[in-house]
Parts: structure tokens; sequence; C-alpha cells
């Protein structure tokens, strides 16, 4: 089945390219009291001429910590993690969004050593199989006892669908272990929290087919396929569903899942979703299911994931757990579009029967009084592919799945905006940083050091931290020189 990318690919006229000011960003530390570098323009604006690294990154309210380069590569695309190192995936050449053009010996997964936070260091790279061109196909967990990276072949085929599994329990030195071939392709990958179980979502947006799969990894040398699954009403009637990314509880009872579309007649209604389009794409297309998985969880025979309900236009792409001043939400969003893009919804689920939508980050270039005259590769695509310099949200992610105070938020070339969220109506841009290229990928928060890691196309791997002012007006505790 092809990925959502691949399709896109077909659809573009030309391919949208992100022009390189220069090789690399000449990043050094900053101080505590380095001045901001405010944006010129509105917010998320990119200025004509800036769609490209930027000789001095704009930047509001955190500071760089550190930063390795990745072989100044211009394909890094999903960042993921585990104690104190890092894994950046590559896109495939010529990838749709912005056309990486990075040597060929430089394509992987990039590991990356924190240990020393002011000097990280790529000390790996991760080539075998599904871990070449992995892009969006990546995921690692350290749980007790048993630390995982996965890395698949993003947008593959289906009968090279592959994935491959590491042990990360020396996690700047993964040892692979084994190699596991999906029946379908699979588009994102998410483990287990006891890294027992690896979860990969089909994702056929344009007939609404798909669903999630499963392997037991629990021996990770021997990985059995469970199943895939899909979406089983209460009258016990199931059907397909199309899914992009997905969050698990602690317990691995529930499932948050991303979904752009659906055969069963659920989602979209009144907007076609073929022949591909804005509205079946953008950022009210399609919406969350949230799934009751305690079949699986508790090893229960014939185990099904059983649809609780369906947050309507919640976002489709990403979807991370949050607890904002005590009540359960989940904040998710589409991706990528021409402008006005698309940005993150924030979703109450207290009573997860009835989730509803309580509140939107947009930036000032996501309002369409803003937007400039669409490009003609954004004409070519019917504003599908956005153009380099767009606002457009791609992964999301939160400070604290159970203390929630801020969004931060991947746009692209506005880069990493971080927002205040404990007041979900009303969310407050609080810092930014935005190096010029596209940032697309999960960013991490540590809260007991307050380092934010983010990975960026062309400029590569940072590690910033919020200036003690903004860790004030949000109310996180002080941290000391020496925990950085």
């Amino acid at each position: 089945m092809k990925s959502l990318m691949n399709i896109w690919r077909g659809l573009a006229s030309a391919t949208v390219l992100a022009a390189a000011l220069q090789a690399s960003a000449a990043l050094a530390q900053s101080s505590p009291a380095s001045p901001d570098n405010l944006e010129p323009g509105l917010q998320g604006q990119t200025m004509p001429g800036e769609a490209g690294l930027l000789a001095h990154p704009y930047s509001k309210g955190v500071r760089v910590i550190g930063h390795e380069p990745l072989q100044q590569r211009d394909s890094n695309l999903q960042l993921a993690w585990a104690d104190h190192c890092a894994y950046v995936s590559s896109t495939s050449p010529k990838f749709i969004v912005w056309g990486a053009k990075a040597a060929p010996e430089t394509f992987g997964v990039a590991v990356i050593d924190v240990s020393d936070p002011r000097t990280p260091k790529q000390v790996e790279l991760l080539r075998q199989g599904g871990a070449l061109y992995a892009s969006e196909t990546l995921a690692a967990i350290a749980a007790p006892g048993r630390s995982v990276l996965a890395a698949g072949s993003y947008g593959a085929k289906d009968d090279q669908a592959f994935t491959e599994l590491y042990d990360i329990s020396d996690c700047a030195h993964p040892k692979h272990v084994a190699q596991i071939k999906w029946p379908q392709s699979v588009h994102t990958l998410t483990l287990a929290p006891n890294g027992k179980r690896l979860y990969g979502t089909i994702i056929s947006p344009f007939d609404g087919k798909g669903g999630i799969a499963a392997f037991d990894i629990s021996d990770l040398a021997n990985p059995r396929f469970i199943g895939k699954f899909q979406a089983t009403r209460p009258d016990g009637s199931s059907f397909e569903f199309a899914a992009h990314e997905i969050s698990i509880s602690p317990d691995e009872t529930r499932i948050y899942a991303g979904v752009i579309a659906s055969t069963g007649g659920d989602l979209n209604q009144g907007i076609k979703i073929s022949p591909p389009n804005k509205d079946g794409l953008g950022p009210n297309a399609g919406g969350i299911y949230i799934l009751d998985n305690s079949d699986l969880a508790k090893g229960r025979p014939e185990p099904k994931m059983r649809l609780i309900a369906t947050a309507q236009h919640g976002g489709w792409h990403s979807v991370m757990r949050a607890k904002i001043r005590g009540a359960p939400h989940l904040v998710g969003g589409g991706e990528l579009m021409a402008c006005p893009g698309s940005w993150p919804k924030i979703v109450n689920i207290a009573d997860e029967r009835k989730p509803y939508i309580d509140g939107e980050v947009r930036l000032a270039m996501n309002q369409p009084q803003n937007c400039p005259s669409p490009t003609p590769s954004e004409k070519a695509t019917g504003g599908i592919v956005p153009s380099a310099g767009t606002a457009a949200l791609h992964f999301n992610d939160v400070d604290s799945a159970t203390d929630t105070r801020l969004g931060l938020f991947n746009f692209l070339w506005a880069g990493l905006r971080i927002v205040d969220i404990r007041k979900p109506a009303a969310p407050r841009e609080v810092a930014y940083f935005k190096p010029g290229d596209g940032c697309g990928g999960h960013v991490r928060y540590i809260p007991k050091t307050g380092q934010i890691w983010l990975a960026c196309q062309e400029s590569g791997f940072f590690v910033l931290d919020l200036k003690p002012e903004v860790r004030k007006a949000v109310g996180l505790p002080k941290i000391a020189v020496n925990e950085r």
C-alpha cells in the first residue's frame, strides 16, 4: 500500500525545495542572558529569501545548549530517544517536502550520544534495511528491563515492509537483533510502554482503508506477528480505518489514534476524500479514535480494538496524551498543507465517551487573511503540498503527559513553537526557535534538566532550554546550572 507521501509525490508537479543558504548553521552555545533574536515578520512568517538555513536562527525565550550538525545532511526528519541518546531518521532522496540531496553515505538513523548536552555527538549511523530511509517510521523506548529501537521502511511497497529491531540497553551502541516484515506497509511505529509490543499504522487516506498492526516483541530475537486490527463497534461489527500515528496509555489498555478517513461512514461528513483535495487532508479532516485495547494488553484470546468514541476534527496526523489542570486531554493536529497550513487541536477526554475540542493553537500565519498568494507548485497540487517557508504543523508534543503546561509544536519552516496550553481556550506562545529549515519530528522535553531536544531538516540536532523568566512565567521549577 502506498504511503501518503508517495501519493503526494505523484500529485506534485515540482519538488518542494528548501533553499539552503549554507551547508550548516554555525551555532555557538548561548548564555542564559543571551538576547532574543526575534523573527521580523508576523508570528511564524518566513520573509522573502529566508526559506532555508539562517545564519542566525530566530529565537525567543530559549537558549542553545548544544548542537550536532549530523554530517550536514539535509534529510533529517523524525526524532526518537532513550536514556541519554537521540535517534534521528533520514528521509529518502528527493523527499517531496524538502527535496533531500544529502550525500548517499549519510542516509540512515543517526545515533547521538547526549550524555554531555553541551557537546552532543553522532556516534553511529544505522543503515540496515528498514533503517536506511526510515523517515516517520521510527520509535524507541527505555522500559524497565528492556530498551528497544525500531526503524522501518517508510512508504515501502508491501513486499518490502521491513522494520529493524535493536537492543539499545547501551543506547549509544544499538545492537541489531532482528528484522521483521509486516504483511502491509506501515507508516508510523509506536512501542508499548513496557517495550513488549510494537504497533504499526496502516494508512490508505483516499479510501479509508487500513488499521493498526501489532507484533509481539517480548522475545526480541523472535518477534511474532499478532495481527491487523480494525475498529470494532459496540455491536461487534468492525471496519477499516486509515490511521497515521497512535499514542498508548501507560497500562496499554487505551490507544489514541489519529485517523484521516475510514470505511465506517463516520468521518469527513460532507467532505470528499477522493480525489485528493485540501479539505479531505486539511486541519479539519478526520479525527481521533479512542480505542479500548484491553484485549491485547491483557492477553485475551481473539483480541479486538473496541471503538469507545471519536473526537471529530481533533487532528489526524499526530496525537499525544496530556493532562491539563488535572483533566485528561489529547493534543492532536493535521500536517502540511499550503497556507494557512495546519495547527494543533486540544481535545478534552475527561469523559472519554464524549470528547470535545476545547482549544486550538494557531500562529498568525495560520490565519487565512495573512496568507501570500499561492505558488505555482501549491496551485498544481490543489494546496496539498506547501511551498518552503509555510508555517504548517507536522508532529506535536507536550512537556509532560501527566502535568502538562507546554505544547511543543514543530511548524516546519516556522520552527519549534512553545506554547502555554494550561488554558486550552486561550493558548499563549512563550518561546520559539526558528533555524529557517524544516523542523518536523517529535520533540523531547526532560523535566529534570529542562532540556528540549529537536532535529531539523538541514541544521541538525539541537539541545535547548527555556530561559529562567519563561520557566517562572509558566510555573516550572528552577533548574540548577549543574543539572542542565
